[in-house]
């Protein structure tokens, strides 16, 4: 129990029952151990208030440790005060003339800590009341305190959260951009300088034509092997570090062309279901759509088990959906999106994303039965 002195505001209109309280609380009493006489508890400083009016006045002014209210007062309703109390995290404990439980019920309901009828009223139990009506709302006062604490450190976080997702969109975005300024080099600068050391192994071979060494020949018609070579594979560099067809078509002419190279590089053929009505509304949301379907695609193809897969886009309740749909040996999709979050990448960082845009993604995969990605963006 504390030890320090108590204040106490009893609120009570009866001469009688008010004298009891008094008594009660008197701190100079104690239990006889034999050769000591010990309290057990602190000392209580106690006002009286007659009237509703009056109590309410003294609340304000004396800011009182603890409230012992008769809910029956002459001029207003006693659970008028009650609530005054409750609002500034006053302990109240409510005494009533008799066993009533309608009223046990309300006042417990409207905020009061405790109860005691006063037949039944001893020294123990009253102070009992008092101080465990103290306790439960200093330690209410502490949770609301932690929960406004965590209230603002989740609107911090969340915050937090919304510039991660920015700097990741920002980040794509300038990948994108440097995917375009390496894909531009290769296109102007070393496809045009690998062209024309090809034209000139062309010449060489012109002016040794008549030459009767062989060797000469041979090594011409390798430079000309491997310098085809080299601009095959700067070609195909080009169209997968930036796709011409993303800077300016549609998400279904994107699609057609994804298809289209999955088949030649991997053998994987995409079966297309694609209303050509359906755009992005912009260029940041139509290069992360590219990235995922792509990066989905070939997830197929490394853990799958099969080389058929199906992309479906259309409208749906004024949103646009995009599936990427495969019949292979599927996977336990709760297991694979635990361990993306615990991560921080994959699944998890896509879902963050796409959220960025007011976008979301759903997984439906069981072992053995396939695998069924559903994107799910604002249409405009």
């Amino acid at each position: 129990m504390t030890d320090h002195t108590i204040q106490v505001l009893l609120i009570e209109d009866d001469d009688v029952d008010r004298e009891v309280v008094h008594r009660l609380l008197r701190h100079d009493y104690g239990i006889n151990t034999g050769s000591l006489l010990t309290s057990y508890h602190a000392p209580y400083v106690v006002y009286d208030a007659s009237t509703g009016h009056q109590a309410l006045q003294m609340i304000d002014d004396l800011r009182p440790d603890c409230v012992l209210l008769d809910y029956r007062l002459p001029d207003v309703d006693g659970f008028e005060v009650l609530s005054v109390c409750v609002r500034q995290n006053v302990p109240v404990v409510v005494l009533t003339g008799e066993e009533s439980p309608e009223v046990i019920v309300k006042a417990m309901q409207q905020g009061a800590q405790d109860y005691l009828v006063k037949d039944h009223i001893s020294r123990a139990s009253l102070d009992h009341a008092v101080t465990n009506a103290i306790e439960k709302v200093a330690l209410r006062i502490q949770l609301e305190e932690k929960q406004r604490r965590l209230v603002i450190q989740a609107a911090d976080l969340e915050e937090k959260n919304q510039q991660v997702r920015e700097l990741a969109s920002a980040l794509t975005l300038a990948e994108q951009r440097e995917r375009r300024r390496i894909s531009q080099i290769l296109h102007d600068n070393v496809q045009q300088m690998l062209y024309g050391v090809q034209m000139r192994a062309h010449l060489i071979g012109l002016d040794a034509a008549p030459s009767p060494d062989s060797e000469v020949r041979e090594h011409v018609e390798e430079i000309d092997f491997l310098v085809r070579a080299a601009i095959q594979a700067t070609r195909t560099l080009t169209v997968e570090l930036s796709p011409p067809v993303l800077k300016d078509e549609g998400l279904a002419a994107v699609f057609r062309w994804l298809a289209s190279q999955m088949h030649e590089t991997h053998a994987l053929q995409v079966a297309l279901d694609c209303d050509d009505s359906c755009q992005a509304p912009n260029e940041d949301l139509r290069v992360l759509l590219f990235q995922l379907v792509r990066e989905l695609l070939f997830n197929i193809v490394k853990h799958a088990g099969t080389l058929k897969a199906q992309i479906r886009l259309f409208r749906c309740n004024n949103e646009m959906v995009i599936e990427v749909e495969d019949s292979g040996r599927g996977f336990d999709a709760e297991t694979v999106a635990r361990m993306s979050r615990a991560s921080g990448f994959g699944l998890y960082s896509v879902r963050e994303r796409l959220a960025l845009f007011g976008g979301r993604l759903e997984i439906q995969s069981h072992p053995g039965d396939g695998t069924t990605v559903r994107i799910t963006t604002p249409s405009s």
